[in-house]
């Protein structure tokens, strides 16, 4: 088989997928050149080359790019601290390889505010109401705030403070579960409002999905639908955190929504993309160009938040399911050719193992606990091909040893005739792992499937029987 060097620059997010999912072609032998924070066991163990740079500065990834452009085809990124930072601008500058992702001109990550400008201009319909708290437009804090309170209080549903630049579900707030009343929103908002500019939103009800779409800077090619779990604990309550968890059913929509809901929502996307591309081809936008994360409620959906790269583990799941050789997808977004992908009508269920303390309490020096997939590792094994283990927040040390680290330590995807049969596999899997570890149970289950639909369906009932 033909062989084909692969650039990684890896903040131990989704890469390990990402490696997993070009080790299982069939028509070439991949070679992975891998820059990440540390040494994660799994990159680690399947790279070619690998360097760590814990703060992934870009010139230094650059520097190691450089040194092997004669054998990398194309790059790729977990994180969006590369593509925000121009990342893929100044690496195929400076290197000549293409990187698929976005270029800095198009990673709207950065700014929760211009997110909310560029749907403005080319999808309104898609905002919430909203206002931009700006320092730069107030004499003082005090007159923000309120300014803040006549806004907020014209939001009758509620609403959801966010700091304008990316903080990975830290820093945002929504009424009724980060405070409760109107003098703990003040100190919310004043706390984030002292950091920079703050976007309030309202507060939407109804139920969440997450659109993804790859670009070879003209077409557009959508992913299955995604449901991601942000709450840390059972029952989607507790504190936000990065990502609990995600699935996608064996359809291309969710099993909650109503058939005809992923047509539209695919329609609307892609007009809006036509809209922020502009005639022809945009080469500025390459690989997976968006990820947007929609609440669809009372008269449709809207767009929570614009993200510039995969989602963490929605990305697993639609990664463990694709049927093309995910080479020859990555070769046609960079010659121009990416007119489809195929994936199959499995249903992946991730669910993540995370520190005891994530999302529920101070964070623990985790630095010298020693962890071990082995359990795991041979179930995968066993289950030929329906259980994959990726290792996130993990590294090895010198003496070969896997240590814990702050954020979520393991994505474990179940895959499944349904949705069901998934989400048993990937509990499976997480409880062989070893270590000090917790997860949610209830990612892709049918109790939860079974709730969302309800709470869907309520919504909309009490929206067409309200008085207009």
């Amino acid at each position: 088989m033909d062989k084909v060097g692969i650039l990684v620059v890896s903040k131990c997010l989704s890469s390990a997928a990402m490696i997993d999912t070009f080790a299982r072609s069939d028509n070439y032998s991949p070679e992975f050149y891998v820059a990440e924070r540390q040494v994660n066991p799994l990159n680690f163990k399947r790279a070619k080359v690998h360097r760590v740079i814990p703060d992934l500065d870009v010139r230094e990834i650059a520097k190691f790019a450089g040194r092997h452009r004669r054998e990398i085809a194309f790059g790729l990124t977990d994180t969006e601290d590369f593509v925000v930072a121009g990342g893929r601008d100044f690496v195929e500058k400076e290197t000549g390889v293409p990187m698929l992702c976005v270029t800095k001109k198009f990673a709207v990550e950065a700014s929760k505010a211009d997110q909310r400008l560029l749907f403005e201009r080319i999808w309104s319909e898609a905002n919430p109401r909203y206002k931009v708290f700006d320092p730069s437009e107030f004499s003082n804090p005090t007159a923000a705030v309120d300014d803040f309170t006549r806004f907020s209080k014209g939001l009758l549903d509620g609403f959801a403070i966010k700091p304008d630049a990316p903080a990975r579900g830290a820093g945002v707030g929504v009424w009724g579960k980060d405070f409760r009343t109107r003098e703990e929103a003040v100190e919310f908002f004043r706390n984030v409002y002292s950091k920079g500019r703050v976007v309030v939103e309202e507060r939407i009800e109804g139920e969440e999905s997450s659109f993804h779409a790859f670009s070879d800077g003209r077409h557009f090619v959508p992913t299955p639908l995604t449901r991601d779990y942000k709450r840390a604990v059972d029952g989607d309550v507790g504190k936000l955190t990065g990502g609990m968890g995600s699935y996608r059913g064996p359809d291309e929509a969710l099993p909650f929504l109503p058939p005809l809901e992923w047509e539209k929502v695919v329609r609307l996307e892609r007009d809006a993309f036509e809209k922020w591309k502009g005639e022809g081809s945009n080469p500025g936008l390459r690989g997976i160009v968006l990820y947007d994360a929609l609440m669809h409620t009372r008269g449709g959906f809207k767009i929570l938040e614009r993200n510039s790269r995969g989602g963490n583990t929605e990305q697993m799941c639609f990664l463990t399911t694709m049927l093309d050789d995910y080479v020859d997808v990555c070769y046609r977004m960079v010659d121009g050719s990416l007119k489809g992908v195929r994936f199959s009508n499995k249903a992946s269920v991730v669910t993540c193992a995370v520190p005891l303390d994530y999302g529920i309490g101070p964070a623990q020096d985790h630095a010298s606990v020693a962890v071990s997939l082995d359990g795991a590792l041979a179930l995968e094994k066993k289950r030929d091909g329906r259980l994959r283990v990726f290792p996130m927040d993990l590294r090895l040390d010198e003496g070969g040893r896997t240590l814990m680290g702050t954020s979520r330590s393991v994505a474990v995807a179940g895959l499944g005739s349904s949705t069901e049969e998934a989400h048993e596999l990937s509990l499976e899997g997480v409880m062989a792992l070893d270590g000090p570890f917790r997860h949610r149970n209830d990612v892709g289950s049918a109790v939860d499937i079974r709730r969302s639909k309800e709470r869907l369906l309520a919504v909309r009932k009490a929206a067409t029987a309200a008085p207009p």
